[in-house]
């Protein structure tokens, strides 16, 4: 099992044990709903302003009769009752109000689904805030056992954050879990702050090397040491005289005023502070970040990489149930780890496999698995658009790498909305590189002339660069012959302003005639 993207509720594949057998993952990460009570929305980076956002996730919950065959199943099993109680615990404290009771009871049978996939050795992190962090932890603890209970972690998101009327919430909340008290665990280190570095690190070489002053003498020392005379000084040492000679060759030696030979420790050789429990060093996400995608709720590569190199090894497999953009299975496929990414939405799917297609030049497209709501056909396609027209616009944006989507609902005439947005950048000669956007239509039916020659419209309204439209083989002469001719140029060719691009083509992976769109899979592949 590897390189395995799923587009469905990740209930259902956990549950599945053809997909996901008894104790095979090594590490799990989720980054799931907070019970914000927000709508979550994909991005467009524009200029105009009516356009409605294309809703990414909607954290809010309500009971259903679902949530109440839940609750019942729940308090049947004697290993999950405690689980109940705590939904109705929750219940009680709402005060009436079944939204955190519906939260809890959707997190509880997916959080006791992972204790079965969880290896022995394995670990489990989940990423939360104040929302509802205090009762995912009773859950966690029902669920995994309050022994094994590692740390609540504190990750400062964000230097500081205006709340009205109450201090300032800066902070997310990962619950870290094992499986046993066998659970894999790799030291890892974070940056000392600059105070400490000003504190004990206060001596500098000619060269401008930062040392600290460490002991040589190991009085004290529990074990002993070595004795014998030292530039005219006998004691007991803490390495040997061979050690010694090669410290003080290396200059890595000095002495103090009495002639006491003490050791010199290089802040440049330092892996820094054994990692603790509050995360200071790891900045969130800003719009100039390189690795940003806009998503809502994108988490940085950095933070999961510690995760994942701290508690799994090389080849490891390690799960994302809610796995959004797909940090965490670019950070296991950086890592060497074998990974399996879950996602409610085909967008976030197709979105990830384009993600990783980008950073990892030589990782070829038929390596990654996409399972689930996901076209893998022509006919699949075609079903899928008729089935599901939105579903259809949302695979197909994710597909091609699209930033976004969002609609202009209203617009008079044929078909003038916006389905996707995709960045790419014009190389220009001594000057640089400036993202540019191209709109993305997607039609799964026939396709009418008034609806391309709209696209040319729609592309001067919203102020980008080019029109995509997406269609069946069948309609691309429709696109072609209405098209605008209209060309814009970059030093390395000319691409039209209006171009059809075919679902066929879209499947078997031939790029856009755009400039760097993300990645231009021609040849050597390039990275935006």
């Amino acid at each position: 099992m590897n390189r395995i993207l799923y587009a469905s509720d990740c209930l259902k594949v956990l549950n599945d044990r053809d997909a996901l057998p008894d104790e095979s993952v090594d590490l799990i990460y989720l980054d799931p709903p907070f019970n914000s009570n927000s709508q979550y929305n994909l991005p467009f980076k524009g200029k105009y302003k009516t356009a409605s956002p294309v809703e990414a996730f909607d954290d809010t919950w309500h009971w259903t009769d679902e949530n109440t065959e839940q609750l019942e199943e729940l308090t049947a099993d004697p290993r999950t009752r405690a689980l109940a109680d705590i939904v109705r615990f929750a219940q009680r404290i709402d005060q009436g109000s079944t939204n955190l009771g519906a939260y809890l009871i959707n997190m509880a049978v997916r959080l006791y689904a992972m204790r079965r996939v969880l290896k022995k050795t394995g670990s489990i992190y989940l990423h939360c805030d104040s929302t509802a962090s205090h009762y995912l932890k009773l859950v966690m603890d029902a669920v995994f056992g309050q022994k094994f209970y590692k740390n609540e972690i504190i990750w400062k998101r964000t230097s500081g954050h205006s709340d009205a009327r109450r201090y300032g919430r800066s902070h997310d909340v990962i619950l870290y879990y094992t499986r046993s008290n066998k659970g894999v665990w790799n030291q890892t280190y974070q940056p000392y702050d600059d105070d400490y570095v000003e504190k004990y690190y206060r001596y500098e070489d000619p060269d401008g090397r930062r040392w600290m002053s460490g002991d040589l003498s190991a009085a004290g020392l529990q074990g002993g040491g070595y004795e014998y005379e030292w530039k005219g000084v006998t004691r007991i040492w803490r390495v040997p005289q061979n050690s010694m000679e090669r410290l003080d060759f290396e200059d890595k030696v000095f002495y103090t005023k009495n002639g006491i030979a003490r050791r010199k420790r290089y802040l440049d050789e330092s892996k820094g502070l054994k990692a603790q429990d509050i995360w200071t060093d790891i900045e969130a996400l800003r719009s100039w970040h390189e690795e940003r995608l806009g998503y809502p709720t994108q988490k940085p590569e950095a933070l999961l990489e510690r995760i994942v190199g701290a508690s799994s090894n090389e080849g490891d497999l390690v799960l994302d149930p809610f796995c959004g953009c797909g940090t965490t299975v670019h950070a296991a496929e950086k890592l060497g780890r074998r990974w399996i990414g879950i996602d409610i939405s085909s967008f976030s799917t197709g979105l990830i496999r384009e993600r990783l297609l980008r950073a990892f030049p030589l990782l070829d497209k038929d390596a990654i698995s996409m399972e689930g709501e996901i076209p893998l056909t022509v006919d699949d396609a075609r079903t899928l658009s008729q089935r599901n027209k939105f579903e259809f616009e949302k695979w197909v944006c994710g597909h091609i790498g699209a930033e976004g989507m969002f609609h202009d609902p209203g617009t008079p005439g044929a078909d003038g909305g916006v389905d996707g947005v995709l960045k790419f950048y014009r190389i220009r000669t001594e000057k640089k590189l400036k993202p540019e956007y191209a709109i993305v239509q997607v039609k799964g039916g026939h396709v009418t002339p008034d609806a391309v020659r709209a696209l040319r419209t729609t592309v001067d309204r919203f102020e980008v660069t080019a029109g995509v439209m997406v269609c069946f083989d069948k309609y691309m002469r429709t696109v072609d012959n209405q098209r605008s001719r209209e060309m814009f140029r970059d030093a390395l060719g000319t691409y039209p302003v209006i171009q059809g691009y075919s679902v066929e083509n879209l499947l078997a992976n031939v790029p856009l005639d755009l400039p760097l769109y993300g990645l231009r899979r021609q040849g050597a592949r390039l990275i935006a």
